[in-house]
């Protein structure tokens, strides 16, 4: 997955939309189907109503999920299906981050380039997130990666990473 430039206010306030517009759509979808389902197989006088509830609930989310699906790759979604796809691959790097740490220490090039990859993706993400209180955590490890690069003579560029490099941690 190769980094693409997201203009930051596009993102945040397509972010809310699409937000906001899917929590409605599943209220909706949610309470329609499972008022549907309670005045078909629905108890009166029990009301003990919650698996019909519940299945109403769990329909209106395979609905929602579906429509996410089929529309993730329209122009109007493009920032946003980035990051997430950006946010997995992070999530993939990060479940194995100590081991490819340890490996980057005693100078292993793919893992150097795993760990270029993740800060540069980090940096991305948490700048368009808003979350600065770990942006000087994340220069102090870039600094770190540096000096390993320097001290190994390995250059990285993160169009060079693949995700079959994570198998070998």
């Amino acid at each position: 997955m190769q980094f693409k430039p997201v203009d930051k206010t596009q993102y945040k306030q397509r972010y809310k939309t699409v937000g906001i517009a899917l929590v409605t759509v599943l209220v909706i979808l949610a309470l329609s189907f499972s008022t549907l389902l309670v005045t078909l197989w629905g108890e009166a006088n029990s009301g003990d109503n919650f698996w019909l509830n519940f299945s109403g609930v769990a329909l209106a989310a395979i609905i929602v999920t579906g429509l996410l699906r089929h529309y993730k790759g329209h122009s109007y979604l493009t920032d946003l299906s980035y990051v997430w796809d950006l946010k997995q691959e992070l999530n993939r790097i990060n479940r194995k981050l100590r081991p490819i740490r340890s490996a980057a220490e005693q100078g292993d090039a793919s893992a150097l380039l795993i760990l270029h990859y993740y800060y540069q993706g980090c940096e991305q993400l948490w700048t368009l997130d808003d979350n600065t209180l770990v942006l000087p955590e994340l220069k102090q490890w870039q600094v770190d990666l540096q000096n390993w690069l320097t001290q190994f003579a390995v250059e990285v560029n993160a169009a060079d990473y693949r995700r079959e490099l994570l198998q070998a941690y």
